[in-house]
């Protein structure tokens, strides 16, 4: 009879097949591990090669950031989340824009980290908050950014629908939800990052407004605007307080968070001016403060677009920020011929959130879409004095980028 029993291996062959599968497995590990390394992160941004955070398969943002994904953050550096005009889930417009914005800001966090989330003003539309239980905290926010990548501190800034209702109620909130960080209606914190800090000024851009109003007739919203917080005494206060606070300290970089622009090409920019001349006037005053105390960035919302601008003075380069698109309908840009010597390129064919990235060397902001896209980045370099030079618009020829939506 044939005997179908396998012979028994010596010894010295059992070795030599354990020691030839570990050889293998180091290989094939090797291998894997140097396909998805990581270039340094102090590679170029705008060049092809930086490094890339890895695409988030998980079902839900499966194809999110997949051409140009959010580049994960250098070593010890501060990262946040700016988010503007975006409270608008359940109205006839807008609604759709800020879900789809709200997942493409979990997938991008999910695969690159964020320490907080700050936002840029009109948080409620149309008409603000009645009191601390309104239903649109929950309806508008917390159930809209309910994801553990964005389970982060948010720090809040007023527009000018936040100022159409009760104010005190989004700061009376921060008691009521620990992630909600609002301790008064304008304020400061300094966030930490190796080797250096930023002080971040959230100014409420409406109450400020109020020391340059002669009539109701001259502001935004004018009729619905209350004296307690946006009339003169109040607006006198804050304007008190935002130069004490940017008069102190030393920190490596200097924000200021506010809801409107300061420099724009948003085509309703030049007809607010027009039509509100405390805005303007406002407008004016602040511009000059930033560039006064050498401030380094400031972020705005209010038009809803992303732009970035630039103006030398003998204290440095201040740049300033539009990232309004969060979820209310886009605005109309002004044809590239009218813009401003200040203005290095302006978008408006988008809804998204901008990432900003802190070091000791830089300033790194990323504007990305609703599928976790970046579609435009730039960097502030701490040794520079100047201003970049102006760059055109990274999508389709902005004298055709005409979007609806003038509110």
């Amino acid at each position: 009879r044939v005997s179908m029993r396998r012979p028994r291996m010596r010894a010295s062959e059992v070795q030599f097949r354990c020691v030839g599968t570990v050889i293998a497995a180091f290989l094939f590990a090797t291998l894997l591990t140097s396909s998805l390394r990581w270039p340094s992160p102090d590679a170029d941004i705008f060049s092809d090669d930086y490094g890339h955070a890895p695409v988030v398969e998980d079902g839900e943002c499966a194809g999110y950031g997949r051409s140009n994904p959010l580049p994960p953050a250098p070593s010890g550096a501060l990262s946040l989340f700016s988010l503007g005009d975006w409270g608008v889930r359940g109205l006839r417009v807008g609604s759709d824009a800020q879900m789809a914005v709200a997942r493409g800001m979990k997938c991008a966090a999910r695969a690159a980290p964020v320490s907080a989330v700050f936002t840029l003003g009109d948080n409620f539309y149309g008409n603000g908050v009645e009191s601390v239980d309104d239903a649109q905290f929950e309806f508008k926010w917390a159930s809209v950014y309910a994801d553990a990548a964005l389970d982060v501190p948010w720090y809040p800034a007023l527009g000018d629908h936040d100022q159409c209702g009760d104010v005190d109620a989004q700061v009376q909130f921060s008691e009521r939800n620990e992630r909600w960080r609002m301790p008064a209606a304008y304020y400061e914190e300094t966030f930490a990052f190796d080797g250096g800090d930023a002080q971040f000024v959230f100014v409420d851009w409406v109450r400020l407004e109020g020391a340059f109003s002669r009539s109701p007739e001259d502001r935004r919203f004018g009729e619905r605007l209350r004296e307690d917080q946006a009339g003169k005494d109040t607006s006198e206060e804050h304007w008190e307080w935002l130069r004490q606070t940017l008069g102190k300290g030393d920190p490596t970089w200097r924000v200021v968070v506010g809801h409107r622009p300061l420099i724009s090409v948003s085509a309703r920019s030049a007809r607010d001016d027009a039509a509100f001349p405390a805005e303007a006037r406002t407008r004016d005053a602040l511009r000059e403060t930033m560039e006064h105390f050498g401030v380094d960035l400031w972020i705005n919302g209010h038009d809803h677009t992303v732009q970035v601008a630039c103006s030398e003075t003998e204290k440095g380069a201040t740049h300033f920020v539009t990232a309004g698109v969060g979820g209310y309908d886009l605005h109309e840009l002004l044809p590239s011929a009218e813009w401003p010597e200040e203005m290095a390129f302006a978008d408006a064919s988008f809804h998204g959130f901008a990432a900003h990235r802190f070091t000791a060397e830089a300033i790194t902001t990323h504007f990305l879409d609703e599928r976790s896209e970046v579609r435009r980045s730039f960097v502030i370099d701490k040794r520079a004095k100047t201003c970049p030079g102006r760059g055109a618009s990274s999508k389709a020829n902005v004298d055709d980028n005409v979007a609806g939506g003038a509110l």
